[in-house]
């Protein structure tokens, strides 16, 4: 993928995906999203179709991970973490000083 494909892509999913990993289940993962079940739900939907795969497979009240989504998981954090760090840059930048 191009970096210019990145617009066709709701980053948003990708934070949703994060809380997913984080807490095995999407009540949760809504609740610490400050979004509706139905929401989250839906996002999943679109990452499964955007990585074409499960993710996550429903094991009792847990939601275990795919290997693909362990592999996401694993690129996915520093990713996420250096987009803050960049975002945090360019906010301290428009502070007047």
């Amino acid at each position: 993928m191009k970096r210019n494909d990145l617009r066709s892509i709701d980053l948003n999913l990708l934070v949703v995906f994060e809380a997913l990993i984080q807490e095995r289940n999407v009540s949760r993962a809504a609740e610490k999203l400050a979004l509706g079940q139905p929401a989250v739900s839906g996002a999943l939907g679109r990452l499964r179709a955007l990585f074409n795969d499960p993710l996550f497979k429903r094991i009792g009240h847990k939601m275990e991970p795919t290997a693909r989504a362990l592999q996401v998981a694993q690129t996915l954090g520093p990713a996420l973490d250096s987009i803050c760090s960049v975002v945090s840059l360019a906010a301290c930048s428009k502070k007047p000083g």
